[in-house]
């Protein structure tokens, strides 16, 4: 009976030592970190060899969000904006054709038109990451391309595109708020990333989105609209 209650103290200790490390963790770099990190060991589902052996033929610039500026125009977030000034530098390292995907589309679209970038393919139909897989799958003949996102959306990113037979290579986004030993709260925000991130992960692993609509429930305007010089101002 001492030896059970000994187990059970030691069991305490450490679970409590490790959750109390936890928790200070989520105010440093190491938690957010550790998770971007276990994300990148995560494997891929398979894909068609032909994913595999091709090299990437185009970017894939998923949007992160609108806001309104101080007149209450609509215009890209910091997230969508890293995302576009990310996909910007590569197209200049080396040019290829640049899909965008999500409801951002035409503001990405029109940032990158007025930084000197023509000829972008533009998917804006999709509403979540599911969307943004399968409605680039559907229209547009891609086995393998560069994936442009934040690093804690990636993986999941990743997957998706995995599923519906695109392989990618990673092109990760800085995040509009940098992690900093000094500064706990700007820490905190990345760990708030990361958990969300493991959530929804596990969400789509154990029960895929139900709300990740068929391309053919979706117009083919929204779902794959060249824009060029012509197109100046966004599209709602």
């Amino acid at each position: 009976m001492v030896k059970l209650f000994r187990i059970i103290n030691v069991t305490f200790l450490l679970g409590s030592t490790s959750v109390i490390l936890v928790l200070i963790s989520l105010f440093t770099p190491l938690f957010s970190q550790a998770v971007v990190y276990v994300f990148m060991l995560l494997p891929l589902p398979s894909m068609p060899s032909v994913a595999k052996s091709s090299p990437p033929t185009a970017y894939v610039v998923l949007g992160g969000g609108l806001t309104n500026d101080h007149d209450n125009q609509i215009i890209l977030n910091n997230y969508s904006l890293n995302r576009a000034r990310t996909a910007a530098t590569a197209y200049h390292d080396l040019p290829l054709p640049i899909v965008l995907s999500g409801a951002e589309a035409p503001w990405l679209g029109q940032w990158l038109i007025e930084h000197g970038i023509d000829g972008l393919i533009s998917e804006n139909a999709s509403m979540n990451t599911c969307e943004n897989a399968r409605f680039t799958a559907k229209r547009i003949p891609l086995h393998h391309v560069y994936l442009i996102t934040d690093g804690y959306h990636m993986a999941r990113a990743r997957r998706q595109f995995a599923l519906n037979g695109i392989n990618s290579t990673p092109i990760e986004a800085p995040l509009p708020v940098r992690r900093d030993w000094m500064k706990p709260a700007q820490n905190l925000s990345h760990s708030r990333r990361a958990v969300y991130e493991i959530a929804a992960y596990l969400r789509d692993v154990i029960r895929p989105q139900i709300d990740c609509r068929h391309a053919n429930d979706v117009t083919s305007e929204q779902l794959l609209t060249p824009r060029g010089n012509a197109a100046k101002t966004p599209v709602q």
